[in-house]
């Protein structure tokens, strides 16, 4: 059972990188340009609402 789970873990890995590397060629990128190991999901880098007003949404939500 382990070994299954083993090839279907290299199989869609195989199939992520394949598809990294078809995107890649799709945008004219080098597809040796991906860093793996990048796991910066979720980040946010614009800015947040305003927090006063989220605020009072919290507020109006207990009440």
């Amino acid at each position: 059972m382990a070994e299954d789970d083993t090839d279907r873990r290299d199989e869609r890995e195989a199939e992520r990188e394949a598809e990294i590397e078809d995107e890649m060629e799709r945008v004219d990128q080098d597809p040796e340009q991906v860093d793996d190991g990048d796991d910066d999901l979720g980040t946010q880098n614009a800015p947040r609402e305003d927090e006063e007003e989220f605020e009072d949404l919290e507020d109006a939500e207990e009440a």
